[in-house]
Parts: structure tokens; sequence; C-alpha cells
């Protein structure tokens, strides 16, 4: 048995907003808490992006397809990483309309993933498909409808489990 301390990673998606201020204010905390920031696409101000790596003690991010030129030019299109040896995709599914078919999809894409993170739809997801564990924390920026969003994903050497929180609740698990 290993007695690896787990790796918890913040997980954002979909922010659409111009600085992190206009945020809810415990998001700070929870980046520090973490360390860990994985961005699923359409940050929409650039600002974002620079305080986000300014916050993080490990930042991976995608662009989305609201992200402007200068963040397109910082940022891959997908990016994909391990943390204790377990393969973690990052995508901001860009090709629109109804939801119905992208986790397919994705998994089609990365099918050697242990997890596929990614935004686009708003719509939380924490769900396991051919034995890869997809996770969209939904949107990361509250609205008159709905709460920000965040999700929490758990990296252990044996396996990465994860879920999804109002921004307000976010906690370790």
């Amino acid at each position: 048995m290993d007695n690896k301390e787990p790796v918890y990673l913040l997980v954002l998606a979909d922010t659409h907003v111009s600085t992190l201020s206009e945020l809810p204010r415990g998001l700070a905390d929870l980046i520090e808490e973490i360390g860990w920031v994985v961005h699923c696409g359409d940050f929409t101000g650039v600002r974002v992006l620079e305080e986000l790596r300014g916050l993080a003690k490990h930042f991976v991010g995608v662009y989305g397809n609201t992200d402007p030129p200068e963040i397109r030019q910082q940022l891959p299109a997908e990016a994909t990483f391990e943390v204790y040896g377990k393969r973690i995709a990052v995508f901001h599914p860009y090709w629109g309309g109804p939801p119905q078919g992208i986790e397919r999809e994705m998994v089609e894409r990365y099918p050697h993933a242990d997890a596929i993170l990614f935004g686009h739809t708003h719509d939380p997801l924490v769900e396991t498909r051919d034995g890869i564990l997809l996770l969209n924390p939904g949107q990361s920026y509250p609205t008159f409808i709905a709460q920000a969003q965040v999700g929490i994903l758990k990296v252990t050497p044996e396996m990465v489990t994860g879920r999804v929180f109002p921004l307000d609740s976010a906690t370790l698990f």
C-alpha cells in the first residue's frame, strides 16, 4: 500500500469574467489551499488567466471558444498531464450544440485517459464511462439562476475521483 498523500486539483470552466474579483471571494482561498488549478476554457478575460497563474502553485489550462487571441496564444486547445501516473486530459469541446454525445466523443478522443476534465456546456457532470472519469465543473461564475460551481479532482496512486460543489461550499474529500 502506498502512503502518498492525495493530490487535489481545483477544476474551473466557463468563468466568463474579466477579473477574478468578479467571482465569489472564496475562490482565492480555495486556490491557496489546494495549490492546483485546472481551467477548462472560456476564461473570456486574459486578466483572469494571469491572476490564476499568479495564485496557483500548479496551473494547467486550455482555451475555449469564447477566448480572445491573447489567451489562444498562451494556451493550447487541449492538454494532457499526469499526477501519480494517472493520465488527465483537459479539453473545451467547442463544437457546441446539444450536449448529447459530447461524453462519448471525449472518451473516444482520449481512450487512454484516467480522467477527462472539460467545460463548455455549463452543466456539471461527474460520470464514469468505459473506466474514464468525466468531470465538468459547470459554470464557475454566478448568475441570478445558478451558483458558481467548481470541481475537485482527488488523485491517489490507486485512483482518480471527483466531485462538483457550489464554490462557497467546496471541500476536500
